[in-house]
């Protein structure tokens, strides 16, 4: 639940006004870094899956195959997904959001909603993903 409440809180506030703009270099980094787990996660390499998720993550789940089995039962949309778009993307002052729209397994719409972490080497990394399904609103 926890996890609903904070993307809907993440998607409601995409309009506001202290929404700004991220360099083109930086949703590009983005934007590839999410791909690149969603294609580490196709091929099943956990190794590579993990390498993009921020140091909390990483102490959270302490290896790549914790974090992937979390992924695989909790996940199941991003782990498997039939289609996947980027949608908007915004920094919200703590941080960038990017939202991802997804087709699951199941052929079930939802919304993905990544926060992402800037690295003191100045590399960005996945700090968190909301599942909420897609409904067809707009928020």
């Amino acid at each position: 639940k926890g996890h609903l409440l904070a993307a809907t809180f993440v998607l409601a506030s995409f309009g506001s006004a202290q929404a700004e703009s991220l360099a083109p270099a930086d949703q590009s980094a983005i934007q590839s870094i999410i791909q690149n787990q969603v294609d580490a996660f196709l091929t099943n390499n956990s190794a590579t899956a993990f390498s993009y998720a921020a140091p909390s993550i990483k102490r959270m789940f302490q290896n790549d195959q914790q974090f992937m089995s979390m992924v695989q039962q909790q996940y199941q949309p991003v782990f498997r997904p039939q289609s996947f778009t980027f949608g908007r993307i915004a920094d919200k002052g703590d941080g960038p959001v990017q939202e991802v729209y997804i087709t699951g397994p199941a052929g079930k719409d939802w919304v993905a909603v990544y926060t992402l972490e800037k690295q003191p080497n100045g590399h960005w990394k996945i700090d968190g993903c909301y599942l909420q399904p897609d409904n067809g609103a707009k928020v």
